[in-house]
């Protein structure tokens, strides 16, 4: 992974992230401890309205006991209606002003209807109402039920058992009346309430008027019997109205829900008003999301645009500072690889004035000082090479007249002065080959010098060995190094051909090889042993017969094969060099590769 890359990571994973983290824990935490501190106070809050609220059904049901049961003004109404059957209406005694001095004189009572056992209903109102038939009443579920409560009395809100076609402004109290004394079935009663002090104990919690809070009752079908917000959704199905699942028969339970297009936090507290005739209400508490976070939401928002700031200044500071140094270091490296490659003449361009200039003064200085130091080496090296090369030719000039004069010698003492001449004339070529004050000579003049060594040595070994040179003509005019074909012909001679009993055969062609020459010396000689062969691959110098032999009057006998490879490998490089195929007692063949190039 490129640094770059590094570098963007540990940003996004170090800087950037934590600070995502931190934003969005520290708005959580907070949302959850407002919420959580809010549903504690709204606790206490439902639990004062609920009592409120039972005082309220608890007055109203004291009121409806005292004159139904302990004073049984109304028991006496219905035993006397039984008495009547329903088809005899006409002939009912009035009891309207009875039971307006009864259960009318309590004021949130609007109107009351008596139904006997056989029928008989009397009704008395303070406002113009419906009243529904015993009939009506007896078909409603509610009869059944009011019945089981055995007196106690039931409550029916706003809207609720439709069926019975009650006004939907109004509470109703509906109760089965029995004698105090022998419990015997009277009838039933509805009373109609306007419960004025229950919407003033929804306004007694809310401090602005009722735009914070929003109180309702509902049963436990989630139908809204009571609402304090202009009866806005009395008869309607609050729980249809919320998407999310939500659990309002728990002791207390609050939820922050979407409600009317709006975030609400939504509470529910049941009243257990089973004693009372209301065993299934629900007081149920909506409040603006808004309203409970206040300030804190406000300073939540400009503490989530301080947050949204530091990272774009992060960004920012990322791409325009960390990028430039990022840059300049992945130049210095791309700079540092041509420099590997060997590009000693890389610089780094200063554009900078901080310690990036001083980084890249100290790169390019280090590199100005690699690259003297190089061409001191190479300077070195070229002197050592030199020195090495003039030590060699050292050791082949005196090689070269010792063998020599000691074949002329030997022809002197036989009395053979033609020979004698003739030797002397050949090793006068050789000489003056020998003594040229250039390094290198033509491939032709070479041969020159290696024919005037062979016609010298045919003298010396008569009838012992014959040879052959073939060089293309195209290849005479090209370079090599002087005094390189005669060590080999003459390590063919000496000791290739010893102890032989037969005709010696050396053979010298040469061809072109790319962009080199190859020339190649065979001989049918004794060869070489491959332990010889490996110690020349691993660039030993050969010390056996078919080398030169020990030193010899104080002067080596002879130029190694070694030798004259280091020779063309310090001239020419490691490409070039000879290459020694040889098997014993068949012959040996040395491949000699040099360039193709016309030099001094």
């Amino acid at each position: 992974m490129s640094l770059y890359k590094k570098i963007l990571m540990a940003f996004l994973i170090f800087i950037i992230l934590p600070l995502l983290i931190l934003g969005w824990g520290s708005y959580t935490l907070s949302q959850n401890l407002i919420e959580s501190k809010f549903n504690e106070q709204t606790e206490l809050t439902m639990k004062a309205v609920g009592r409120n609220i039972r005082y309220v059904l608890k007055e109203a049901n004291y009121f409806s006991d005292y004159h139904s049961i302990i004073k049984p003004d109304i028991g006496l109404i219905l035993k006397d209606l039984n008495t009547y059957s329903s088809n005899r209406n006409s002939d009912l005694p009035n009891y309207e002003t009875e039971i307006r001095k009864s259960l009318l004189s309590y004021s949130p009572i609007l109107s009351v209807a008596l139904y006997s056992k056989t029928g008989v209903t009397e009704t008395a109102t303070n406002i113009s109402s419906k009243f529904i038939s015993y009939d009506q009443l007896k078909s409603s579920p509610v009869f059944e039920e009011v019945k089981k409560l055995n007196g106690i009395p039931k409550w029916i809100g706003p809207k609720e058992h439709k069926e019975l076609q009650l006004n939907d402004t109004y509470f109703y109290q509906i109760r089965l009346i029995r004698d105090l004394y022998s419990t015997e079935e009277l009838g039933m009663s509805i009373v109609q309430l306007q419960l004025k002090e229950l919407e003033n104990t929804f306004n007694l919690y809310n401090s602005d008027n009722l735009k914070s809070h929003r109180y309702m009752v509902m049963n436990k079908n989630g139908l809204v019997i009571f609402d304090n917000q202009n009866q806005e959704l009395q008869g309607q199905n609050l729980l249809s109205m919320i998407s999310e699942k939500l659990e309002p028969n728990q002791p207390f339970y609050s939820k922050s829900v979407t409600f009317q297009d709006e975030k609400n936090i939504i509470s529910f507290y049941p009243l257990a008003l089973e004693d009372l005739g209301a065993s299934d209400w629900i007081v149920v508490s909506v409040t603006p999301w808004q309203y409970v976070t206040g300030q804190i939401q406000t300073i939540m928002t400009w503490i989530a645009v301080l947050i949204g700031l530091i990272l774009v200044s992060a960004i920012i500071f990322n791409f325009v500072f960390v990028n430039r140094i990022i840059r300049f270091i992945l130049h210095i490296v791309k700079a540092m690889k041509k420099v590997e490659r060997g590009d000693l003449d890389t610089r780094v361009i200063i554009n900078e004035k901080d310690e990036t200039t001083i980084l890249a003064r100290g790169f390019n200085s280090l590199v100005a000082r690699i690259h003297d130091l190089v061409e001191e080496v190479k300077l070195q090296q070229n002197r050592q090479n030199k020195a090495e090369l003039m030590l060699l030719q050292a050791q082949i000039k005196p090689h070269f007249l010792f063998n020599t004069l000691e074949s002329i010698n030997v022809l002197a003492i036989q009395n053979q002065g033609v020979k004698v001449s003739k030797m002397v004339h050949r090793l006068g070529k050789m000489l003056r080959i020998s003594i040229y004050d250039k390094e290198e000579i033509s491939i032709r003049n070479e041969l020159v010098h290696l024919r005037s060594y062979l016609e010298i040595q045919e003298f010396r070994f008569e009838d012992s060995f014959k040879y052959e040179i073939h060089i293309p003509e195209h290849l005479l005019d090209y370079s090599i190094l002087k005094l390189t074909l005669q060590p080999f012909v003459e390590n063919c001679i000496q000791h290739g051909f010893e102890d032989i009993e037969y005709m010696g055969n050396i053979r010298i062609y040469a061809q072109e090889e790319h962009d080199g020459i190859a020339i190649y010396i065979e001989d049918n000689g004794i060869g070489l042993t491959n332990e010889q062969l490996a110690r020349f691959h691993y660039s030993l110098e050969l010390n056996s017969s078919y080398e030169s032999k020990d030193v010899v009057d104080g002067e080596r006998g002879g130029l190694g094969l070694g030798n004259v490879a280091d020779r063309i490998r310090i001239k020419y490089g490691s490409r070039y060099g000879i290459f020694i195929c040889s098997q014993q007692n068949i012959g040996t063949t040395i491949k000699c590769v040099i360039p193709k190039y016309r030099g001094e």
